[in-house]
């Protein structure tokens, strides 16, 4: 009778669906003493019924990529360096958005690029008329100062590079007069004999 009662319980405790392993129970019986009635079976607690999952909220819509526009290369290209591809764009992004309103920054952003793309006189100008459109267009903006002081910055240099140009061309002068000079010297003194 000792050996059918833990059976029994094992039993009821497979039907009534508890989650216990019966290896552990089996191999582990409780003793139960001789003299003692037989115990009533503890409470079980149901068994737990899983339930359905919430619904799940629908996967957001995958956001719109967007190619970046030519005043954005251009800034890019601007900051790495690369001021002849940022001149581009910035022309492409002036020539397709007349009524931009980044129009301003954007005229300055080819001025510098301009200025800053070569050495040649070419782009100077360039550089120069980008600026004054700038100026001529957009009366309050904030770029404007900037753009007035870079160009008082290239008059300055180009009066000191005539500047030196005069003083190169006189200094060449006044090196041919001096050797023109020497030259007349030497004849007039007399020569040694050796």
């Amino acid at each position: 009778m000792r050996r059918i009662l833990p059976a029994i319980f094992l039993a009821l405790l497979v039907s009534w669906g508890c989650q216990k392993k019966p290896a552990a129970v089996v191999a582990t019986p409780a003793p139960i003493p001789a003299a003692e009635p037989a115990a009533a079976p503890p409470a079980v607690t149901p068994p737990v019924v899983p339930t359905m999952p919430a619904p799940l909220e629908p996967a957001p819509l995958p956001k719109t990529i967007t190619s970046p526009s030519n005043l954005e290369i251009g800034q890019k290209n601007f900051i790495v360096g690369n001021y002849a591809q940022a001149a581009k764009a910035f022309e492409e992004f002036l020539r397709n958005n007349p009524k931009a309103r980044e129009r301003d920054q954007a005229l300055f952003q080819l001025g510098l690029s301009r200025a800053l793309a070569g050495d040649s006189a070419r782009e100077m100008r360039q550089a120069e008329a980008a600026f004054r459109q700038l100026i001529a267009e957009f009366p309050n903006s904030p770029y404007r100062n900037q753009a007035e002081f870079i160009l008082g910055m290239q008059v300055q240099i180009d009066k000191l590079r005539s500047d030196v140009k005069e003083r190169e061309d006189r200094i060449k002068k006044l090196t041919e007069e001096l050797q023109t000079l020497k030259e007349i010297d030497l004849q007039r003194r007399p020569s040694r004999p050796e």
